[in-house]
């Protein structure tokens, strides 16, 4: 029986998916399987897969019965069929160091906390044209940690995550409904739980940044519709939040309440100068929303 569970979700990654595996196959710690759940990739990926399992029997290959839209669904198929006592995922275009594994599972299996549910790690952001790491996120919360996670995924990637599979029979799978905060959904529902996070202060993952990143085999999802979903969802971590409960009724295209909850932002203490300048832009735009689109750089930049 392997000790860890490794799934990829997979879709058109046929660019990527071959050193994605390799970083798996290369890891020092070796009592592993890996289930790589393709999409309904619609290039070469299958092939591929194919081609690269029969090298190494601890590789597993399924398939969604269609395109899903999103990595949640294929998450949980792996979920369901995997064995480990952990489980650890990785995004289709990133790649993990060699002792990635190994150094992770020694936090949960060296700690005296029972409550320790899930172990994250350091990561470097990687261009994927120039091979050039281009930042390096630190970013380090221990313990309960849902106060963090209520202002952002400060995890960024599943790609760093390794947890315990008992832990999804409590807090249940994926979401399928989201298709790009899937994994920030879980990080809360495991938080909420009452299991604490750790992390490994070491920066075992590549994440690749390309042209793709946002498109899951779903380019027409609706992002605003997205948190639409996610708030609602969440509607007691977020009551008190005025920055976060802003932009919710900003996606509704209810505007004054938009711009009420994001003047309490304004002058309340606990909002961030980002949060605070956001605001400030935000209820500009409430009058003028179809200026909105063409600010989207700019939103990038401060995000």
């Amino acid at each position: 029986m392997p000790k860890v569970s490794i799934i990829i979700p997979s879709y058109n990654s046929s660019i990527f998916i071959k050193r994605t595996i390799e970083s798996v196959i290369h890891q020092s710690f070796t009592e592993w399987e890996l289930l790589v759940v393709d999409d309904c990739s619609t290039d070469n990926t299958r092939e591929i897969l194919e081609e690269i399992s029969k090298k190494d029997p601890r590789i597993k290959i399924l398939k969604t019965p269609t395109n899903s839209g999103g990595p949640a669904t294929p998450k949980n198929i792996g979920l369901k069929e995997a064995k480990g006592e952990y489980v650890a995922f990785l995004d289709h275009d990133d790649e993990w160091m060699p002792e990635k594994i190994e150094k992770q599972l020694k936090l949960f299996e060296n700690s005296n906390n029972n409550k320790l549910g899930l172990v994250s790690c350091f990561f470097n952001i990687k261009d994927n044209d120039t091979e050039e790491i281009i930042y390096k996120n630190n970013k380090l919360y221990r313990g309960d940690v849902i106060k963090f996670l209520k202002k952002a995924n400060f995890l960024v990637t599943s790609s760093c995550i390794i947890t315990k599979l008992s832990i999804f029979k409590n807090v249940g799978f994926f979401d399928k409904e989201l298709k790009i905060s899937d994994d920030w959904d879980m990080w809360i529902k495991i938080s909420e739980a009452g299991y604490d996070f750790d992390f490994s202060e070491e920066y075992l993952v590549n994440y690749i940044v390309h042209g793709n990143n946002a498109c899951y085999g779903n380019n027409n999802f609706n992002e605003k519709k997205e948190f639409a979903l996610f708030h609602k969802k969440h509607l007691d971590l977020f009551k008190d939040d005025n920055y976060i409960n802003g932009y919710y009724y900003n996606t509704i295209q209810n505007y004054k309440l938009s711009r009420k909850n994001y003047l309490i932002a304004i002058f309340s203490k606990k909002s961030t100068k980002r949060e605070i300048i956001k605001s400030i832009a935000y209820i500009i735009l409430s009058f003028y929303p179809s200026l909105e689109k063409s600010l989207k750089k700019i939103w990038r930049k401060i995000k």
